[in-house]
Formats: C-alpha cells, sequence, structure tokens
C-alpha cells in the first residue's frame, strides 16, 4: 500500500516535470483519482481504531493534524521564497501574495480550496495548488463515519450519484467542476470502502503480493492518460480495476517498515515537489521549455529525490512525534484485525 501511494505521488511530480513528453504513464489527474480511491479502502481500515461517543469527531481531528503540519510547512516556505526575491513565479504558486482578494482562510485552514480551484483564477491564489484535493480529503473523512454505517447497495447508490454528477459536467463541458470539488470525487472513495469490505474474497496468497504490485506499478507507468475528465471514461475504469486486483492483497501481506515510510512520505512529496520545481527554475537549473529527454529526465529525478527527502526529515523529526502523541490522544482501540479466508502460501 505505501509503494503504490509513493508510486501514485510521484506521477503526479512526473506530470509536472513535463515527463508525460518522453514517456506517458497515467498522468498527473488521474493518479489523483486513484488515490482517492486508494484512501477511502485505507480510510475504511482506520476507522475501528476511533471509539467511544465522539470517535467521529476523533478521527476527524485525528487525521486532519495527520495532513496540516506539513501543509503549513511548505505554505510556510513558499512565503519565505517569494520574500527572498528570487522567485521567478514562472509556476504561479506566489500569486496569493500579491492579491488583495487571496481567500487566506483556506489558504491557512486548508478547508473549501477543492472548491476553490473550481474557479480558475481562483484557483492561481493558492500557493500550494495541489493541496485542493487534500481539502476534498478532509471532507470525506467528515463524510466517512456516515458512509460506513451505510450498507454496500447504498454506498453504489451515492457513488453512481457521485459519477452521474462528474459526467454531467464533463458533458457540459466543464471540466473543472467534474474533477476539483469533492462531490464529484467521492464516488472513488465510496469505491475503495467499497472494496475493502469485499476485500477477503479479492486477496491472494502472500507469494503474490510482489508480483501484483509489480504489474500495478508497471500499468501505471505505461498506460495513456486515464482522467476521467479529460481522458474517457474507459482508461478511468481500467486504471481503477487494475488497482482494485492488488490493493487487498497488498493490504494483507505487504506491510513492511520500507512500504509504510514510502507511503507516509508521499504525502510530503506530493505537496513540497511543486514549490521544488518553482526553486530550480529560479535557479535556472529547470525550464518547461526544455527539449531534450535527458534534461527532462533529470529533472524529474532531481524534483522527485528532493521532495522524498524534504518529505522523509520532516516525517522523521516532526511527523512521527505528532503521530505518536495523536495515536495516544485520538486512538480507543486496538488496530482493527485483519481476517483472510484463504490458505496462505510461503
Amino acid at each position: 500500500m505505501g509503494w503504490l501511494r509513493f508510486l501514485l505521488a510521484a506521477v503526479v511530480v512526473a506530470y509536472h516535470c513535463q515527463f508525460h513528453r518522453v514517456y506517458q504513464t497515467v498522468g498527473g489527474l488521474a493518479a489523483v483519482e486513484a488515490f482517492f480511491f486508494v484512501s477511502g479502502f485505507y480510510m475504511a481500515a482506520a476507522y475501528p481504531r476511533y471509539q467511544g461517543r465522539f470517535s467521529a469527531l476523533l478521527f476527524w481531528l485525528s487525521r486532519y493534524l495527520r495532513l496540516i503540519p506539513f501543509y503549513l510547512t511548505v505554505l510556510t516556505l513558499t512565503w519565505l521564497f517569494w520574500l527572498s526575491g528570487l522567485a521567478t513565479n514562472k509556476t504561479a504558486i506566489f500569486n496569493a501574495f500579491g492579491a488583495a482578494d487571496a481567500p487566506w482562510l483556506a489558504n491557512i485552514t486548508l478547508l473549501g480550496q477543492d472548491l476553490i480551484a473550481i474557479n480558475e483564477r481562483t484557483n492561481l491564489l493558492l500557493p500550494v495548488r495541489q493541496s485542493w484535493s487534500i481539502s476534498a480529503e478532509l471532507a470525506f473523512y467528515l463524510l466517512t463515519p456516515l458512509l460506513l454505517k451505510c450498507r454496500n447497495r447504498q454506498l453504489i447508490a451515492i457513488a453512481f450519484l457521485s459519477f452521474t454528477l462528474k459526467t454531467y459536467f464533463v458533458i457540459s463541458g466543464n471540466w473543472r467542476s467534474a474533477y476539483f470539488p469533492f462531490y464529484s470525487q467521492l464516488g472513488y472513495f465510496i469505491l475503495g470502502i467499497v472494496l475493502f469490505r469485499l476485500r477477503d474474497g479479492l486477496t491472494w496468497p502472500k507469494s503474490t503480493a510482489a508480483p501484483l504490485l509489480l504489474l500495478t506499478s508497471a500499468y501505471l507507468c505505461v498506460s495513456h492518460f486515464a482522467a476521467f475528465e479529460l481522458d474517457g471514461i474507459l482508461p478511468n475504469v481500467a486504471m481503477i480495476v487494475a488497482i482494485a486486483i492488488s490493493m487487498p492483497t497488498a493490504f494483507a501481506h505487504s506491510n513492511q517498515p520500507i512500504s509504510n515510510f514510502l507511503g507516509d512520505i508521499s504525502y510530503g512529496v506530493y505537496l513540497v515537489h511543486v514549490l521544488i520545481i518553482e526553486v530550480l527554475i529560479s535557479l535556472g537549473w529547470f525550464t518547461y521549455d526544455a527539449a531534450s529527454r535527458p534534461a527532462i529526465v533529470g529533472m524529474f529525478i532531481l524534483v522527485l529525490s528532493l521532495s522524498a527527502l524534504t518529505a522523509a526529515i520532516f516525517e522523521i523529526v516532526v511527523q512521527e512525534r505528532i503521530d505518536r502523541w495523536r495515536r495516544t490522544t485520538f486512538y480507543g482501540g486496538a488496530a482493527p484485525q485483519i481476517k483472510i479466508n484463504m490458505q496462505e502460501s510461503a
């Protein structure tokens, strides 16, 4: 699971580094939709840890404290780099600092950014622009306790309504409304919950975990763009099915420290990489007009490496301490037991 989350973050980094001019993947837009699907599965597994009268509130606060520290760090670093006077603003991440109508409440709290992003102009007033999807995640977390009370039929019906709304916006030519708001992406999160409930019958033996992850990774890296809104339903469905085939097995059998750490830093990689791209552009190390394949590949590797290093340092120095306190304060029960109704092979 951790490797899959890191890979999806890397696909987004590749997209913003113009890597698709060299080598095709499912693309950054589709990778975010895939992450919503993975998140629904993961949150369905995590929620039982929160027990008691205020379990829903504890769950939301716990998840918020997992997300907000690094976000505020990236926001602060973006502001400090803007103050330095070195910034070229080629990525337009500094627009908010000179705008009188910048949505600073959303910029500071993370809340509502997915709705703000529907409008192209206001979207450009988000200094950490990719955090719109984190805002959508927070909306999903708010809904999680209610969704987990629903039966599978009810969940599928809600997901159908979400995808119907998304389809309507696509047909009407309003792709931003089909992509950014949480209600247009809720279907992926719900499908992840349903997959978690059905995981027993879809989990393969331990010996298949690595090959399945390898095949899924290869598919994500060699497939064509797969965003529902811009690239069609079939590529998007194929991507979700490919992940669904491997995710239950990965969840049951690949709980390794390295995999978990990669999953933990994937969030940081996703949030900080655009700032790193802007810094490298300002230093003259990177340009969107690069025609050389080696230059594009090299910059992708450099941006991904610097993003991973930054995220890893923050995870070890800051976030792990916050998470220890978070678990002690908010967890009300033991980790959910994962039962696999099949014979495991070595």
